[in-house]
This record gives structure tokens, C-alpha cells and sequence, in this order.
């Protein structure tokens, strides 16, 4: 797992390549978003157009991540999400629970207004 971040117009943007598997995996991911909320940013989106695969310790990362965000009175968003993901989302009804959006300019405008 590949994790990079860059600060887009006030959104902490995650860049999550490879594989979501495992707490070694997820780590850092939670270190930097708690890192990145102390300082103040609130508003996260994570990029999944490199993410090869994702099981349900990866998933559970991604709400534990939300719900961190949303209890510091912040919001996620999720963007290009890989078909396979879209198909878990969507059979595990967290399709509704996430925001997702196509790309990442349209989640970076979703958050600037929320």
C-alpha cells in the first residue's frame, strides 16, 4: 500500500494505491488523518482510482475514518471508486453512508460546501 496526500483548495486529499488489507496497511492511513484533524482540517477525500483491492478490514478503515472526521465536525467523501469497491459498497448498503463522487473535483466542491 502506497499512501500520499496533498492539500487541494482546503481538502486533505488522500492518494491510496495498491492494496487495503490489514491494520499494518491501514495505519498510517488513521495516523495521518488523526494528524491532519488536530491540525484543524476537516475536510477529507480519498482518491481510490489506484486501489487495486480492499476487504473488510480496508472498508472498516474507510468508516472508521468517516466517523472520525464527522465527529470532529468534518466530512469525507470518496472518488474514484474502483468497480469491485463500487460492487461492496453497494452489497453491503454503505453506498448511502459515504459520499461518493466520480471524480475528485466534484468531491473538492462537495466538500467546500459542506
Amino acid at each position: 500500500m502506497d499512501i500520499k496526500t496533498e492539500q487541494k483548495e482546503g481538502v486533505l486529499v488522500f492518494f491510496l494505491n495498491g492494496n487495503l488489507l490489514g491494520e499494518h496497511a491501514n495505519a498510517p492511513v488513521m495516523e495521518k488523518l488523526k494528524a491532519s484533524i488536530d491540525e484543524g482540517n476537516k475536510k477529507v477525500l480519498f482518491n481510490l482510482g489506484e486501489l487495486k483491492f480492499i476487504n473488510s478490514t480496508g472498508l472498516g478503515m474507510l468508516l472508521t475514518a468517516l466517523s472520525k472526521t464527522r465527529n470532529a465536525g468534518g466530512e469525507m467523501t470518496l472518488t474514484n471508486v474502483p468497480d469491485q469497491m463500487n460492487k461492496l459498497l453497494v452489497m453491503t448498503k454503505l453506498k448511502d453512508v459515504f459520499n461518493v463522487h466520480e471524480s475528485e473535483e466534484a468531491g473538492i466542491a462537495f466538500l467546500q460546501n459542506a
